[in-house]
């Protein structure tokens, strides 16, 4: 069986929720009970330089800060991790990791800058971090892409890297076809990770799918999840779902009732206002292959229906789907627009 680690992202991805605003109390009440909870790894938040230091928020300019908030706790036999989106914070504000609360840190890179981001990698290795490094929307990759991020990961040996199913768009087959690739080219001693997001109500689903898959792997697999799925757009998957999957069938020991104690005191208070989840917002976006941002500006022209609106997505060219572009989704707009106003005309002629 796959040697199973379980990662907590709720601090990070669930930051998207609340601004990162969960105050210190519940930010330090969160790290306590998973680390109760016997998960492996805790993701603490986002290092980035373009923020100043605020102890009540977990998105931090430096890894000094993570010392301020989190220094003082005890981490059990946990890997206190951070994230850093390439480019946003440089090797500047990244102390050496003897010393200091961070154990690892997490990199996040878009295609086109896989290269630079697995070198920042190894200078990260170099300062003594355990890195993993995360393939934003794996889904981008072609099967000759991600085979290639796999020879390039080998040169930089991270500790593991990551399936990201950014955009909730996988189906169980996607996911188990990716992990086969990497799991195929990848060196034997890195990690291969999984992160979903639950925009087609896959996210625990395809975890589950690729547990069963990897019954008899001998690879390491971290699985991220956060607790009552709270991250970004439809969110992640439940985290105290996967601990009880582990529970019963990997034969694990996570102590759901510190998982069930953090999201009662320390989640549910955000669940009321800002709300995650499942939404048709984010379902179009995942039926539709593309970037929330696109659902969002025909959304805001008040003018289309559901249907409608799906419809224009579909016709978004490949190459843009991803990464919005109004130059991409305003001319499909603008000839919608006019089709609706000359058939309206047609009709109107036929009656009089």
């Amino acid at each position: 069986m796959a040697n199973i680690k379980l990662l907590d992202c709720t601090l990070r991805d669930g930051g998207y929720v609340n601004n990162w605003r969960f105050g210190h109390a519940h930010a330090v009440s969160i790290f306590r009970r998973l680390v109760k909870a016997e998960v492996d790894i805790v993701e603490v938040g986002f290092l980035d330089e373009r923020h100043r230091f605020d102890i009540d928020r977990s998105i931090m300019p430096d890894t000094q800060s993570t010392n301020k908030i989190f220094g003082a706790l005890d981490k059990g036999n946990a890997l206190a991790v951070a994230m850093i989106d390439y480019g946003t914070c440089p090797l500047s504000h990244v102390a050496p990791a003897e010393g200091g609360f961070l154990d690892g840190i997490r990199v996040i890179f878009k295609k086109h800058l896989c290269v630079p981001a697995l070198a920042f990698c190894a200078e990260l290795k170099k300062l003594g971090y355990r890195v993993f490094a995360q393939a934003v929307s794996t889904t981008d990759y072609t099967d000759g892409e991600l085979i290639e991020l796999a020879r390039l990961s080998n040169d930089c040996a991270p500790h593991a890297l990551s399936i990201v199913d950014t955009y909730g768009l996988m189906q169980p087959s996607d996911v188990l076809h990716r992990f086969d690739l990497l799991d195929e080219y990848l060196n034997k001693e890195i990690a291969i990770g999984f992160h979903a997001h639950n925009n087609l109500q896959l996210a625990y689903a395809n975890c589950a799918a690729l547990l069963a898959h990897t019954r008899d792997s001998m690879r390491t697999l971290i699985l991220d999840g956060s607790l009552h799925g709270m991250g970004k757009s439809a969110g992640n998957a439940p985290l105290e779902l996967l601990a009880l999957h582990l529970n019963r069938y990997a034969e694990k020991a996570y102590r759901l009732p510190e998982m069930l104690s953090a999201i009662d005191a320390d989640i549910l208070p955000f669940y009321e206002a800002p709300t995650w989840g499942y939404k048709l917002f984010y379902f179009l976006a995942a039926a539709g292959e593309c970037h929330p941002a696109y659902v969002a500006y025909l959304m805001e022209h008040e003018t289309l229906f559901t249907a409608q609106i799906y419809e224009l997505l579909t016709q978004i060219p490949p190459e843009h789907r991803l990464t919005f572009d109004k130059n991409a989704i305003e001319p499909l707009y603008r000839e919608h627009v006019r089709g609706a106003a000359r058939s309206t005309e047609k009709r109107d002629t036929l009656l009089i």
